[in-house]
């Protein structure tokens, strides 16, 4: 009787804790496709260029970034924290090695 009640609380255990990761996922999983919509919209408004595929985008002008922000505020979004990749100091490319081996 001792195990099959030590197995039921396991198994419940397991089941709230997935259901608490599937839900906090869905809460952190990144801009909805409102968001995407108003900040492509607002993007293109703003004379962004998106790259061609396999090329490296171009940080926006500072000029870009206040337009592109007071877009997104005017369609009821908050403006991006950073640009480029998520972490990534604010759309700015590492300094790149000069050739060779270090």
């Amino acid at each position: 009787m001792k195990i099959s009640k030590t197995l039921l609380m396991t198994a419940i255990s397991v089941v709230s804790f997935h259901t608490a990761s599937i839900a906090f996922a869905q809460q952190q999983g990144g801009p909805s496709e409102a968001q995407r919509a108003a900040f492509k919209e607002c993007a293109d408004s703003v004379g962004m260029v998106r790259p061609e595929k396999g090329q490296r985008p171009t940080a926006p002008t500072e000029e870009q970034k206040t337009a592109l922000d007071a877009c997104l505020k005017e369609k009821g979004f908050e403006p991006p924290t950073h640009f480029g990749r998520p972490g990534g100091p604010g759309g700015e490319r590492p300094p790149q090695a000069s050739g060779g081996a270090q």
